[in-house]
């Protein structure tokens, strides 16, 4: 007997809806990586007004590769997707300053560290065919209690506490 697929479509991974899903697919994964595909033309919401992508929204496409990477990590743990916060940029470059609009990218993400606090750091980086067009670290957290962190947020926003 063979098992259901784990997820049908990339929004079975993240919160994430149109159209700031900018994800078209997961092309793979394993543990700790994933490869997703992005369609430039789905980000029209973020292009200039020539029609541009601005190439600083690879910080976004390196965020929703480390969403869904997290997401199937959860699904495979039996657990509901749930929200995760991008804490950081490090490094981040790109060798263009603007995402090519006609060709399909490839995000690729993997992870370096992992604290018990389930805080990450994630090499990332984005390839327009076979050419590397930016790079990043990316540190994010997925907390295990989102109410209980939100709760803390808004206690310390109420006494004025930083």
């Amino acid at each position: 007997m063979s098992q259901p697929p784990l997820f049908e479509s990339v929004q079975d991974l993240l919160l994430h809806r149109p159209p700031m899903l900018l994800l078209n697919a997961v092309a793979s994964w394993g543990k700790g990586e994933l490869e997703a595909v992005v369609d430039p033309q789905d980000s029209r919401l973020l292009m200039d007004d020539e029609g541009r992508i601005p190439s600083w929204v690879g910080i976004e496409y390196m965020a929703q590769a480390i969403g869904a990477l997290a997401g199937i990590e959860s699904l495979q743990a039996g657990q509901p997707v749930s929200l995760g916060f991008l804490l950081g940029t490090r490094r981040y470059h790109a060798e263009v300053p603007f995402f090519p609009v006609e060709q399909e990218l490839r995000v690729k993400v993997s992870e370096l560290l992992r604290d018990e606090t389930n805080l990450v750091l994630f090499k990332c980086e984005i390839y327009a065919g076979a050419e590397l067009i930016a790079h990043a670290e990316i540190k994010a957290i997925q907390p295990r209690d989102v109410d209980a962190l939100m709760a803390q947020f808004s206690q310390m926003n109420a006494t004025g506490e930083k």
